[in-house]
């Protein structure tokens, strides 16, 4: 009798879906076009000595229709990305990418190990010393 139930319930029996796992995307690293783009629209220019300058768009720059309508998508990736530019030589020096990968949650025990030091005999003995002297 029991195997008749089960027989009947499994002819109703769905498989459960799978949910695909999401990795969080590393940032692809900036376009030609957008590196092109930052060397033509930069507006913020900044003297690192010796010739060279780091090129960068301010906020109002990148939300100029052209620049929007150049880079479409990666308009956004301007915040991250700044040039540095060799005046003498008439080329990028580098690419400066300030986009970060996600952060990696931290399980408790190792946030309270991050959070906790030891002070040395030394820097102890230091301490002493400048508290007598108050």
């Amino acid at each position: 009798m029991a195997l008749k139930a089960f027989k009947h319930r499994s002819g109703s029996y769905q498989r459960p879906t799978l949910v695909p796992m999401t990795v969080p995307a590393q940032p692809q690293p900036p376009s030609g076009t957008l590196i092109n783009v930052i060397l033509e629209y930069a507006d913020i220019e900044q003297d690192l000595g010796g010739g060279r300058s780091l090129l960068r768009l301010s906020v109002r720059r990148m939300k100029d229709p052209v620049v929007r309508e150049l880079l479409g998508r990666e308009a956004k990736r301007l915040a991250d990305v700044s040039v540095i530019w060799d005046e003498q030589e008439g080329e990028i020096v580098r690419v400066q990418d300030d986009a970060q990968a996600p952060e990696v949650a931290l399980s408790p025990e190792e946030q309270s190990e991050l959070d906790t030091f030891e002070l040395t005999e030394a820097a102890l003995a230091y301490i002493a010393r400048h508290k007598s002297r108050k």
